[in-house]
């Protein structure tokens, strides 16, 4: 008995495939673990998995494995070995399912469709590569489940957790990320998924590229009108209560790079008289933000500054510090609001270095 046979017998289940005996014994597991509630400590899952093997030997043993004939050794030692590798591989991932309802259907699919699962259970983030060359940087406490080998239309991964994927472009094969409720789809880009318990709260943040963010509502992984496009220094919350998507920008926005650079371009972020629309231009080009200025009057202002080592929205702080205005993060977008010069001769001076 290994697990592929195991595979074998779960998809054979959910197709309506299975002998009597074999239907009997998944079914009869899984009774026994709804009968317990709630997940138990450490040392109360053990016995609660010592009294579940009992229960099922000894109900199988009467009921279904000595019939009106002998049963063969080997079938005897085929059953045995199933329902132990259930109770003892699977008691904990049921708890976590039934306290993860939107993944279940997630779980049984990969499951029947030869995913193996990866668990980080150390304290440290576990960096790895999939078949394709795809980097995944997977968070403490989080799964993951794929493909030894993908599928040729599609690549696609259930995640339960937190991760970072530096995704391989393949035009002809997207990459689909699952998380609970939520799906994640990209070509080639590098991005950041984090999922909370059930699926139900789930954001999605891009560092280079584009990717989708939709609900996983919709046959053929279709894109639904709910759902949102992201580019680099964006973020998407997905509120699975009001099955809402809110997007904003990420905490701390970088220096996007080009596709296929290794780095983020250098930049400088000096200026001498130089007006504030191009000094906004600038900072627009170099964090594929949108800035929007609300007053013209703002635009020909002067700028001296040496900006060059701080964060974006420190660089927006001193600069609306020296003309009297002030920012504001709206979605996916920077406002940024005053008066104006007090006069033509005006000429602010940032030197922050």
């Amino acid at each position: 008995m290994n697990k592929q046979h195991l595979r074998t017998l779960l998809a054979r289940y959910r197709g309506g495939d299975c002998t009597e005996r074999e239907k009997y014994l998944v079914e009869q597991w899984f009774v026994m673990l709804d009968e317990h509630g709630e997940p138990l400590s450490g040392y109360e899952g053990v016995q609660l998995e010592e009294k579940i093997w009992n229960q099922i030997m000894g109900n199988t043993t009467h009921e279904t494995m000595v019939p009106t004939r002998m049963v063969s050794f080997y079938s005897r030692y085929w059953a045995v070995a199933a329902v132990f590798f259930l109770v003892s591989g699977w008691v904990g991932y049921y708890y976590y399912q039934k306290l993860n309802p939107a993944s279940v259907e997630q779980a049984t699919a990969a499951q029947a469709a030869g995913f193996v699962t990866r668990t980080n259970k150390t304290s440290t983030m576990e960096v790895f590569q999939l078949s394709d060359g795809t980097e995944v940087h997977l968070s403490p406490a989080s799964r993951i489940s794929y493909q030894v080998v993908f599928e040729e239309k599609k690549r696609t991964v259930n995640l339960a957790g937190k991760a970072f994927f530096k995704v391989v472009k393949r035009a002809n094969q997207p990459f689909f990320v699952h998380t609970g409720e939520v799906v994640t789809k990209v070509l080639g880009t590098s991005f950041w998924v984090a999922g909370q318990r059930g699926g139900q709260a789930v954001e999605v943040s891009v560092v280079t590229g584009k990717v989708s963010v939709f609900q996983e509502n919709e046959p053929n992984d279709q894109v639904t009108k709910s759902g949102v496009i992201l580019t680099a220094n964006q973020k998407v919350q997905y509120n699975g209560e009001s099955r809402a998507f809110v997007t904003s920008l990420v905490a701390n926005p970088i220096v996007i790079r080009t596709e296929g650079a290794t780095a983020a371009p250098e930049q400088s972020f000096v200026f001498e008289d130089a007006a504030l629309i191009h000094v906004i231009q600038k900072l627009e080009q170099a964090y594929g933000i949108e800035i929007i200025l609300e007053n013209e009057a703002l635009s020909g202002c002067l700028i001296t500054a040496d900006i060059n080592s701080q964060p974006l929205f420190t660089k927006l702080e001193l600069l609306c510090s020296s003309l009297n205005a002030r920012y504001e993060v709206r979605g996916t977008k920077i406002l940024v609001t005053g008066k104006g010069c007090l006069s033509d001769h005006l000429n602010p001076t940032v030197d922050m270095k």
